[in-house]
């Protein structure tokens, strides 16, 4: 069932009865805002913005701008952590003084250093956005005084840009230090490989060309190979001529016995011997016109006789000329043999020294490869730790947070003033009033005999009563039935 509505009658009577109570209340928080109006100082906030650029040492291609939004975050995020800072608002606190312009030697102290990191120091990103959508940023400060806020916020501005050349500093160091250890230890490695190849170098000495030659050209021939191939189409051609000087010496050995060997032996023998060459084709004409004569005349003729003498005397003479080319002919013989045998060497001392420096050329090669490797990564190292180095000069003298303009401080002071802090308490004030009138107030009287909240609060808890006396008569009858049910029942026992 619905409640029937309260009578506005009621209602008036009521404010009216409880009229100190509830103006009371507006009094008493009306007064409570006029006080903390008077207590509290105003609050001016000031804002410096600021751009956010990537080291230059690292992203010369890309003009101081970051690789990812991820990268651009995390210096925005790094650059929130250090305007935290402990010493970073020390600092800047330090720097511009205490706010009633004393000297205080203790200033600021640890709880005033605490206060200003949890709500006099920020940094926010442009029109609430997240950090990494934009490089520009903005530091804001909170300050008793707009001049006040503006010479902290130049002072944090200060401070922050300090600690972070400090920190990019600190960092190039261990860098430094890092990238010290890499090139000492890449100079070293590299030191122990130029050791193996200049005992390689050493060992090979003469050879070294060469060496590098089959190691540098692998699908290409090598000067050695090349004089290889030389000396054997010379011994080729040595061997070749040495046979046709021995045939030689032997058909005129032969000759010098028996000429007539010279006249069957083929005439590419005889063409480096004119004379014998013009005696074989005399005796070749002699033995034909005495032939001719044979036929002719007797043995007693004198033509015939002229012819056999003739044929005789050349027979002699080719001997003669024999003999005399075979003496002639040694020394070449000899001069020959030892031509032939000086190539045969050369081609042993080259072909052994080809398959020596193809033993060696794995080896060799592996060690030039390392030797490469080592070299490169020497040189590598060196260009991180100068890139390191001009990480750390420019860290002294350049800062990765630019100002893109004056601090920009609040007209009016922050939060309400002290007409609204009033009037805001008073109504709270007369909420609260209000609502403990009508909480002790009794209700209207009607016919169903409604009462005060009290009286409904009592009224129950005398039914409580009632039903727990109740329950204990109730108790108190089930307990006299049960005796008189085991009376009957001793008696007949």
């Amino acid at each position: 069932m619905s409640a029937a509505p309260i009578p506005w009658k009621h209602i008036r009577n009521v404010l009216v009865l409880f009229a100190p109570l509830w103006i009371g209340a507006v009094l008493v928080f009306g007064l409570i805002g006029v006080a903390y109006s008077f207590f509290t100082s105003d609050v001016y906030s000031a804002r410096q913005p600021l751009v956010v650029r990537d080291e230059a040492t690292r992203a010369v291609d890309r003009l101081g701008r970051f690789a990812s939004q991820t990268e651009l975050k995390a210096a925005q995020e790094t650059i929130l952590e250090m305007a935290q800072n402990r010493e970073v608002v020390a600092a800047a606190l330090r720097e511009i003084g205490p706010p009633d312009g004393g000297l205080d030697d203790d200033w600021p102290s640890p709880s005033t250093v605490n206060g200003a990191i949890r709500s006099s120091v920020n940094l926010l990103a442009p029109q609430g956005a997240e950090f990494g959508n934009t490089e520009v940023v903005y530091l804001e400060v909170k300050a008793e005084a707009p001049d006040r806020a503006i010479r902290f916020c130049h002072a944090m501005f200060d401070s922050l840009t300090k600690h972070l050349r400090d920190v990019r500093r600190v960092r190039a160091d261990s860098v430094i230090v890092e990238l010290t250890h890499a090139r000492d230890l890449a100079k070293q490695n590299l030191d122990e490989v130029s050791s193996r190849m200049q005992e390689i170098e050493v060992q090979f000495g003469a050879d070294l060309g060469e060496l590098r030659n089959l190691n540098d050209t692998y699908g290409g021939d090598s000067s050695y190979r090349r004089s290889l191939v030389a000396t054997k189409e010379q011994l080729q051609l040595a061997e070749l001529e040495l046979e046709k000087l021995q045939s030689l010496h032997a058909l005129l050995v032969a000759g010098s016995k028996d000429p007539t060997k010279l006249l069957i032996s083929g005439g590419d023998l005889l063409n480096s011997q004119p004379s014998l060459q013009r005696l074989k084709d005399g005796l070749i004409d002699a033995q034909l016109r005495a032939s001719q004569l044979s036929g002719v005349y007797t043995l007693e003729n004198p033509k015939r006789k002229a012819a056999i003498a003739t044929e005789r005397e050349i027979r002699e003479r080719i001997i003669q000329e024999t003999l005399s080319v075979i003496a002639s002919m040694q020394p070449m013989l000899e001069l020959q043999v030892a031509q032939v045998k000086k190539l045969s060497q050369r081609v042993n001392n080259l072909s052994d020294k080809l398959q020596m420096l193809a033993e060696a050329r794995t080896t060799y090669s592996e060690i030039d490869s390392e030797l490469r490797q080592r070299s490169e990564q020497l040189a590598e190292a060196e260009q991180r730790l100068v890139d390191a180095r001009a990480s750390r000069s420019a860290a002294l003298s350049t800062n990765l947070v630019a100002e893109l303009g004056p601090p920009q401080v609040s007209d009016k002071p922050l939060g309400p003033g002290t007409t609204t802090m009033t009037f805001g308490s008073m109504m709270a004030g007369l909420i609260f009033g209000l609502g403990a009138v009508f909480l002790i107030a009794p209700g209207p009287t009607q016919s169903h005999g409604r009462r005060r909240w009290t009286d409904h609060l009592e009224g129950q808890n005398r039914r409580a009563e009632d039903r727990a006396r109740l329950a204990e008569q109730n108790r108190r009858r089930s307990d006299d039935a049960a005796t008189q049910r085991q009376a009957p029942e001793s008696d007949a026992t």
